[in-house]
């Protein structure tokens, strides 16, 4: 479970009207390196950040101190795309989102949740 100082929103919500901007725009200005190796992953990709803002998508996030800090999102065939900003990544933030996703995912009927990835994976869990 989340401590207490983060909750998981529904990013959609009008209440949380531009967070996903201003999310999207800290991923995009991430320095480090691209690649394979030791370094890859440590910052997302154009991809990633693009599916994490395309429409007709439910997304869910947690907030942190009124910032938005980690965003799920999942497609109508259960694809998932999740990213969480640098200063909060190991943390296990992105574990317990996916959590809360996959029983949200599940009352509203998507079908089982997989990876966004070029071939889907089946999420741990």
């Amino acid at each position: 479970m989340l401590p207490d100082q983060f909750v998981v929103i529904a990013v959609d919500h009008p209440s949380s009207a531009g967070t996903i901007g201003v999310f999207l725009d800290e991923l995009r200005a991430e320095r480090g390196c691209r690649g394979r190796g030791p370094t890859r992953g440590r910052i997302p990709y154009p991809e990633l950040i693009d599916r994490l803002g395309a429409p007709k998508m439910m997304r869910l996030g947690v907030m942190h101190d009124r910032r938005l800090i980690a965003v799920a999102a999942v497609d109508n065939n259960g694809a998932v795309a999740l990213a969480v900003v640098e200063e909060f990544r190991r943390r296990g933030i992105a574990n317990e989102l996916v959590k809360v996703l996959d029983a949200r995912a599940a009352t509203l009927g998507y079908p089982p949740l997989h990876r966004f990835t070029v071939t889907p994976a089946r999420l741990a869990g």
